[in-house]
């Protein structure tokens, strides 16, 4: 690092928006900030640089990813502000070129970003297209300093062509980090302490498709599995078709995987998932969710959907609304659909108005509300194994825990669990949309039902 730069860049702030790949990717960032000599700003101090992790995947994260670097701007007018991620691959032009002190980012130059750092690449330093880029970029092992959940980013990109999905572009094609990495990564973490590993990627079962000779992700995870680490994993969204009987039977029988699947279901109309070109029909998504309750019964299944997509007929939507139902999921993210420009889908015929858009969004987010609210008290009276993510609070003395199956647990802070960070919860009530629960010890989903008829639902 030349003089100049460690004057300018003594400080810095992160921004992210979008998914858990871009939350990895931030906890990476600050990482090499570190590294450089460079001090993350607390609440209320001035940065001399601001990095923006920006996301595009609908026109609203669009839109806040430039107000948000339009407000950081003027917060801040002396910094230097960064925006990456996805935005600044697919519209860069977005952002003000005339601003001097705004270096947009592409994804190309992300592997570049300890020499800008350093103060030795000009913002002209690649300005090749991500579809064009065949380098895992790896900012590695990132801290966590609360040790409530540590992301590491096992695969970047997609291959794949959905009708409405901008990311392949913004992305680039799928490719993986190497298993020895991702170990070494996963070793870092567990000797800090981290009990909980989310395992994230932007098509994450693609993992290690793009090796000589290839490799999948359940052989990663039984290479994971296999090292006995003190850390849990849990995956982030995985396509329905990337959802192995393996993987499902890892996820059954070990402790160390969670039992959470998050599945970008999309739709449940045959007719609008082709139109959507995702590779599996309302019929295959029914089989899936059977096996895997078959075998896990008490896992937490969430599933993205889209409504509004064109051509989304009343009795569509309504295909939509029985698979989810009969399916018996655990909550769903609902997004309206968005036209991303250069995409197939944005010049479909047969517009569904917004008025009809919204009255379906608000149908299947109470749904949502209906089905967690079902699964949780169905795993009352169970005892799950549990990390902590916050706490105590300061007026309740209360932690926040996490079960491997995903359900946010209320509970005494006991020494155990503040030394640990992590333990066996019983779940005992339900008041309010909360769990509650207590710290037991046993062994993971054991029934504690006996002596449970005062519990308040």
């Amino acid at each position: 690092m030349t003089e100049d730069s460690e004057k300018r860049f003594r400080s810095a702030a992160i921004f992210v928006l979008g998914c858990k790949v871009n939350q990895a990717e931030a906890a990476g960032m600050k990482q090499i900030l570190a590294q450089a000599g460079c001090r993350l700003c607390g609440q209320g101090e001035t940065p001399d640089l601001v990095i923006v992790n920006t996301c595009c995947v609908t026109s609203k994260a669009e839109g806040k990813s430039r107000r948000l670097v339009n407000r950081l701007r003027r917060m801040y007018p002396q910094a230097m502000i960064l925006a990456t991620g996805c935005l600044a691959e697919i519209h860069p032009s977005s952002f003000d070129a005339s601003d001097d002190r705004l270096l947009v980012f592409p994804q190309s130059a992300r592997a570049h970003l300890k020499e800008i750092l350093a103060g030795n690449a000009s913002p002209s330093i690649s300005r090749e297209h991500a579809h064009g880029i065949y380098e895992f970029v790896d900012f590695g092992v990132a801290s966590v300093p609360s040790r409530a959940r540590g992301f590491i980013k096992i695969q970047d990109g997609c291959s794949a062509r959905c009708s409405y999905c901008i990311v392949p572009r913004a992305r680039g094609p799928a490719r993986s980090l190497a298993v020895e990495t991702v170990l070494a990564h996963v070793t870092a973490m567990a000797n800090s302490s981290v009990p909980e590993i989310v395992l994230s990627g932007v098509n994450l079962g693609a993992y290690g498709n793009d090796f000589i000779p290839p490799i999948d992700l359940e052989s990663l995870l039984r290479t994971l599995l296999s090292a006995k680490s003190t850390a849990r994993f849990r995956l982030s969204s995985l396509e329905p078709e990337h959802i192995s009987s393996g993987v499902i039977d890892l996820m059954a029988s070990s402790d160390g995987l969670c039992r959470h699947l998050h599945i970008p279901l999309q739709s449940g109309d045959d007719g609008i998932l082709r139109l959507m070109n995702r590779p599996y029909d309302a019929s295959f998504i029914r089989s899936l969710v059977k096996t895997i309750f078959s075998k896990a019964p008490d896992a937490c299944i969430g599933f993205d959907v889209i409504v509004g997509f064109p051509g989304e007929s009343e009795e569509a939507f309504d295909q939509t609304v029985e698979l989810i139902e009969e399916c018996e999921a655990s909550y769903l993210h609902v997004f309206p659909f968005s036209p991303r420009p250069e995409t197939p889908a944005a010049s479909l015929q047969g517009k569904v108005p917004d008025s009809v858009i919204r009255a379906r969004v608000q149908l299947l987010r109470q749904l949502s509300a209906r089905l967690r609210a079902t699964f949780f008290e169905r795993c009352l009276g169970k005892t799950f194994s549990a990390v902590v993510e916050s706490g105590p609070d300061p007026l309740t003395g209360e932690l926040l825990v996490r079960t491997d199956n995903y359900i946010p647990v209320y509970c005494p802070a006991s020494p155990g669990l503040l030394k640990e960070r992590k333990g066996m919860i019983a779940l005992v009530d339900l008041k309010g949309g909360r769990v509650f629960g207590r710290e037991v010890s046993g062994t993971a989903s054991c029934d504690l039902s006996v002596g449970m008829a005062g519990v308040t639902l």
